[in-house]
């Protein structure tokens, strides 16, 4: 009678659990659901993503870097930022990479570190939907970097391409 019992149990357990991971499953794949990454590194870019964090910036200045780990002037734009995050504690920033391929993951994460800005929100773009990733993020942008979007507390984007003045950041933020 108790091994029956016993028997139940582990089969109500595993049906619980079995039916759990499939509606997470379900729920990841239908994008209801996203995985944060664990520490500080980089979260997958997508739609969803972005206007979420545009809904959470809602109201305030900041500003949107996107990059890419064989861009020069990309590096003296973090540099700059890194600058001014030990000036200003509050510094709202997001930064996303443009970079796709897996042999880019490490490095991404190494210059980020370098720089110092784990403290931010990192996305990278997936690899097969950099067009796309690249529209949602401005329809008129055409892949140029560095490129940087100015958002006001309105939520409107002012984007530049190139690499930015310090003091044109500094006079934003």
């Amino acid at each position: 009678m108790k091994r029956l019992m016993w028997v139940k149990t582990l089969l109500f357990t595993n049906v619980i659990f079995l039916t759990s991971a499939l509606l997470m499953g379900t729920l990841f794949i239908s994008g209801l659901v996203q995985a944060e990454p664990v520490g500080n590194s980089s979260i997958e870019f997508s739609k969803v993503r972005f206007e979420q964090v545009t809904q959470e910036r809602k109201g305030q200045k900041w500003l949107a870097l996107l990059w890419s780990v064989d861009c020069p002037p990309c590096m003296k734009e973090l540099a700059l930022v890194q600058k001014l995050q030990q000036k200003q504690k509050n510094l709202a920033v997001v930064i996303i990479n443009t970079d796709t391929e897996e042999s880019s993951e490490q490095e991404r994460a190494d210059i980020i570190k370098h720089f110092k800005l784990m403290n931010f929100k990192n996305f990278h773009f997936t690899q097969g939907q950099e067009a796309q990733q690249r529209y949602q993020v401005d329809p008129q942008w055409f892949g140029e970097l560095p490129r940087s979007y100015f958002i006001d507390e309105q939520g409107k984007f002012h984007g530049k391409s190139g690499l930015i003045a310090e003091e044109l950041l500094t006079q934003w933020l």
